[in-house]
């Protein structure tokens, strides 16, 4: 058997550098439907929210010297409903720490969060700041 019809360890090695980029990159789609669900959590405790303290009233905000419904009441109305925004906070987080690993773990496979890749002529690199790279050094 010649050694072309063998794995040499340098193959397993970028296969596996190409299942966990494959990997990280499924797992930076799931981290931004985290950031999706999560501000859909908290549409939807606002508007739970401000429904069930309008429902007891004509307006939710008015403090007038006699309201129809004691404040107490209004309150335990928001608080029963805090757990949809407890939740949505803890996907959100998921949804960082995901990212974080994810990001990580493309850096360390040697690939690019930036875009920027080794042997790309540096005039096609967009400086940074933008506000440097507008302005002409004066001769």
């Amino acid at each position: 058997m010649s050694e072309a019809d063998t794995v040499s360890p340098a193959d397993v090695d970028g296969l596996n550098q190409a299942v966990v980029a494959r990997g990280a990159n499924l797992a930076r789609l799931i981290s931004t439907g985290l950031f999706v669900v999560a501000g859909l959590g908290v549409l939807a405790w606002a508007w739970v929210t401000l429904r069930g303290v309008g429902l007891f009233g004509d307006s939710f905000d008015s403090f007038e010297d006699e309201p129809d419904v004691e404040l107490a009441y209004r309150l335990d109305a928001v608080a029963t409903y805090v757990f949809v925004l407890v939740i949505s906070a803890l996907a959100a987080g998921m949804g960082v720490a995901l990212r974080l690993v994810a990001d990580y773990t493309v850096a360390r496979t040697g690939g690019s969060l930036t875009g920027v890749r080794a042997g790309q002529p540096l005039a096609s690199v967009r400086r940074w700041p933008p506000a440097e790279a507008e302005t002409e050094p004066e001769a």
